[in-house]
């Protein structure tokens, strides 16, 4: 053997295999290039492509949260315009309204005079003590007779955190009574329980406030907690927005809401970014795969084309 000698590419590699380097050389930075570009594309898409998705999730779900108020509101009415209430017979009413509370979705009905002070609370028999002091929530009702949706507070007497709404009793003023109902925070938390939302996800209802009313997740703990400082001061900033937030438990999501120009209340849903990380890149990786298939088809073409140089 002799020492020194050189080997040629050529005589290493044939004519079919150099013209395979050649388009491999060609085309592989390029594909890279591509799926890099791609790639980012594709997640910047998809993210806006859900969160548009989402957005559509949380106005129905803010429409069903007022078209639940409304419908309270025209129960109360009815209630409102009893001859039982206009005759001062508050024990008739008393009978009245726990016999209407079997087919509505409230847990109370309450009458209060001007003061605040409840007369009738069908959690309590008729004739039991009731507050002498009552919520100053319903007095806008008796300023100007326009309905009230109050934020999450503790009842007194139901003793747990409640919504209450209530309308006048009466048209004509002066009025003198007010009819009101409380929702429990479990109420509103049906209407999250029945979107089927995936169970990673977190979603809520806030309050006018930025105070959690429901919620999908650890409910007990954080209800009546205000939310997210970041979370909160957005919504009370625009109607509607897609932001990256962090929950009260420390879990980093990415978040859309809703918030009522009606109530003035919000539903914010909120995706874990690891759980959306790994849906994004499910579409990252079929977009791979698609790039890897063009690769090959393209390399085989080369080795098609290089034979056929050969012959």
């Amino acid at each position: 053997m002799m020492v020194g000698m050189s080997v040629s590419p050529q005589r290493v590699l044939g004519t079919p295999a150099r013209i395979m380097l050649v388009v491999a050389a060609s085309i592989v930075p390029a594909m890279v290039l591509a799926f890099a570009l791609i790639g980012y594309d594709t997640y910047d898409r998809e993210r806006v492509r859900l969160g548009r998705d989402l957005l559509g999730t949380a106005r129905a779900l803010v429409a069903a949260v007022d078209t639940e108020f409304v419908a309270v509101k025209s129960a109360l009415f009815a209630l409102a315009s009893s001859p039982h209430l206009s005759a001062g017979d508050f024990a008739a009413f008393h009978a009245q309204a726990s016999a209407a509370l079997r087919n509505q979705p409230f847990d109370n009905v309450v009458v209060t005079d001007a003061s605040g002070r409840q007369l009738v609370n069908t959690l309590r028999p008729f004739g039991a003590p009731l507050p002498a002091q009552g919520s100053q929530r319903l007095q806008k009702i008796y300023a100007d007779g326009t309905p009230v949706v109050s934020e999450l507070f503790v009842g007194q007497v139901a003793g747990k955190p409640i919504v209450v709404i209530g309308v006048p009793a009466g048209e004509r003023p002066p009025i003198r009574h007010a009819v009101s109902a409380g929702l429990s925070h479990e109420r509103l938390s049906a209407l999250l329980t029945r979107q089927r939302l995936p169970e990673g996800w977190i979603a809520s209802i806030f309050d006018r406030t930025g105070t959690i009313v429901a919620r999908t997740h650890e409910a007990a703990r954080f209800v009546g907690q205000k939310g997210s400082p970041s979370l909160v001061q957005r919504m009370q900033e625009v109607l509607e927005d897609t932001i990256e937030s962090r929950t009260l438990e420390g879990i980093d999501v990415f978040t859309v809401f809703s918030r009522s120009p009606q109530s003035g209340w919000t539903v914010a849903i909120g995706i874990p970014e690891r759980e959306l990380a790994a849906q994004l890149w499910v579409a990252m990786g079929r977009l791979f795969v698609i790039t890897f298939i063009m690769l090959l088809v393209a390399l085989g073409l080369g080795v098609a084309v290089s034979r056929w140089l050969v012959r």
